[in-house]
């Protein structure tokens, strides 16, 4: 999903700075790109929100407006607040046409496995996975059918099938599997 917003360059990187942005309703954040010292911004603190919500589940990126100048970003990290659960800094890097990159981008799941009504259990492991790949290649989420899963069948790293990037992931990695439920009888208890 693309993204647009608008930020402006800050020069201080103090506390005390930060502080003040924060109050007035922006958020300190820096934008990194490969080589070169990260360039210090701010963005709108509700403009942000606004945009990073809609993304929730997909790939984000980033048209960045920065005093009329464009970059194209990701959110590399996102620095939380522990009690007021604000966000109080973001890294951002910078996508260069030409550079791969490795990012994390979530499974969707289509389906539900057959097999649940036969008494089977949906255990999933992992929701995304990791690859390799120019920015345009970056899909939103990477769909994986799992209406035929068998029960004692399980799904790795190396069943899914990416298209013009590759798994940085270990490829016997399980993604999910699904399971016979289990019973006091399978676990062998008896009664005297």
């Amino acid at each position: 999903m693309i993204l647009n917003l608008i930020g402006e360059k800050r020069v201080s990187g103090k506390k005390s700075d930060k502080k003040n942005m924060r109050k007035t309703g922006s958020i300190p954040a820096i934008v990194y790109a490969e080589g070169q010292a990260g360039m210090m911004i701010s963005v709108p603190a509700n403009d942000f929100k606004k945009a990073y919500k809609k993304s929730i589940g997909e790939v984000a990126i980033f048209n960045l407006n920065i005093n009329g100048d464009e970059f194209r970003a990701i959110v590399k990290e996102k620095q939380i607040h522990p009690v007021s659960r604000d966000i109080v800094h973001i890294d951002f890097m910078e996508l260069h046409k030409e550079k791969e990159i490795t990012i994390k981008v979530p499974i969707k799941f289509i389906g539900t496995p057959k097999s649940l009504k036969e008494g089977g259990v949906l255990d999933v492991m992992r929701r995304q996975i990791e690859i390799h790949c120019l920015p345009h290649n970056i899909p939103e989420d990477i769909e994986l059918n799992i209406e035929e899963v068998k029960i004692g069948e399980t799904i790795h790293c190396k069943d899914i099938k990416v298209v013009n990037a590759k798994i940085t992931e270990v490829l016997d990695t399980p993604i999910l599997t699904v399971h016979a439920l289990r019973t006091n009888s399978d676990e062998g208890t008896t009664t005297a």
